[in-house]
């Protein structure tokens, strides 16, 4: 850790807390505009294809969208000001998150495989409502998918199984309706980001990093953004073609499952299930378009992990396989992926696998990954802390040697 760094993070720590009253307007966000009303469950998951399920294209143009797009911009505005109020597009800074970064690649991929390779075993793409057909080509697809999905998972050519995940997604439009393989954009997101930023895994022979290529570092850069975007992009395209503009569809849904309308569980008879979906649409309309903006994304992601949580319990299980992929994907943003956690004032740095290796020479690495695999006491470097101690040359993977700071604890990357 560099002494400019350390000095950014010491002027951090020192800066008096907030006054109360900056909280307002973050929190008012989060309330007003982000509260769930409704859980995000996918209407087609649970009901039987029919008319119903078709977009209206005509309601773009009704009420509840005109009202949708106020409530977005709306929102969008305080948090751009309560943004400008903390001073720190990061809030708020809770330590524990800094620790969970490092899992970040390995849940996103694992969680997205899962889906991946149950929708294949179902000889679906992606989510029930894009089927594959029983032949040859479909088995075919299915294969891949589930190919895809174990790279995810163990880490071998995680970036070959991104890009053909990336291949997939336009598969899904021969397969589905053009705007139901657009709901799955997210797919795209995560493939980019795996595809730049890796699995995480490294060679047993020199300690590099497995599949990487120029063009990977030259993704990862702007993994996490792409991810936000196409995050908030496949909530807002469901808000609008499984609500707003095919509310029949949700209605068909709350049939199915009425205690999911509350307020007309309740007695409120006014909350009929055609005003309850519109209700919801606008929700999950506002909120993909507050991810999107990158304004407190912390505070928004808050705000949609409680909807997409809360249908799991009173749904079948493919409502928690499906959600999977989301719900990894807005784990990465609140702990911010590979990237660490800098300080608000602090300068753009490389990536935490990028920044770590120039650290410590690769021979030193390769020793003590081999030493550890083979059961062996970790290795002490030579005496080069601060106070004459030797250094420990911690697992490969979970902790970097960086010089050690005052109390001569070995520091974690980002710290």
């Amino acid at each position: 850790m560099t002494t400019s760094r350390l000095a950014t993070s010491h002027q951090h720590r020192a800066r008096p807390p907030l006054a109360w009253w900056r909280l307002v307007v973050p929190l008012v966000a989060l309330i007003v505009a982000l509260i769930p009303t409704t859980v995000s469950a996918h209407a087609r998951w649970f009901t039987p294809d029919g008319p119903y399920w078709a977009p209206d294209w005509s309601r773009l143009w009704s009420w509840p969208v005109l009202f949708a797009i106020a409530a977005a911009a709306g929102v969008v505005a305080l948090l751009a000001l309560g943004e400008r109020l903390t001073g720190d597009p990061l809030w708020p800074r809770p330590p524990i998150l800094q620790r969970l970064e490092p899992a970040a690649p390995a849940i996103l991929a694992v969680q997205a495989a899962i889906t991946l390779i149950y929708a294949a075993s179902q000889m679906t793409l992606f989510v029930p409502n894009i089927p594959l057909p029983h032949t040859i080509v479909g088995y075919t697809v299915a294969g891949i998918a589930v190919v895809a999905g174990f790279s995810f998972i163990t880490g071998f050519l995680a970036r070959i199984g991104a890009m053909l995940v990336l291949g997939l997604f336009g598969l899904a439009f021969a397969y589905g309706a053009w705007y139901e393989a657009l709901e799955q954009v997210l797919f795209v997101g995560i493939a980019v980001y795996l595809l730049a930023v890796g699995r995480g895994v490294g060679r047993y022979q020199d300690g590099t990093e497995e599949d990487r290529t120029a063009l990977s570092d030259w993704l990862r850069p702007h993994a996490l953004t792409i991810l936000r975007v196409t995050v908030g992009a496949s909530i807002v395209i469901l808000g609008f073609t499984e609500k707003l503009i095919a509310p029949d569809l949700s209605v068909a849904f709350l049939q199915l499952y009425p205690n999911f309308n509350v307020p007309g569980s309740l007695g409120l008879s006014w909350f009929t299930d055609e005003r309850f979906v519109y209700v919801a649409g606008i929700v999950e309309i506002t909120a993909g378009t507050a991810l999107i903006s990158g304004k407190l994304v912390r505070v928004v992601i808050v705000g949609l992990w409680i909807p997409f949580n809360l249908g799991i319990a009173f749904l079948p299980p493919q409502e928690l396989i499906g959600h999977l992929p989301i719900l990894s994907a807005i784990y990465v943003l609140l702990v911010r992926g590979t990237e660490g956690i800098p300080a608000p004032d602090a300068p753009a740095a490389l990536p935490g696998p990028l920044r770590s290796t120039a650290s410590v020479p690769a021979p030193a690495a390769v020793t003590a990954s081999r030493a550890l695999f083979d059961g062996a006491t970790r290795p002490v470097l030579p005496a080069g802390g601060r106070r004459g101690r030797p250094r420990r040359l911690w697992p490969v993977g979970l902790w970097f040697p960086h010089e050690e700071p005052d109390g001569g604890k070995p520091a974690r990357a980002g710290e």
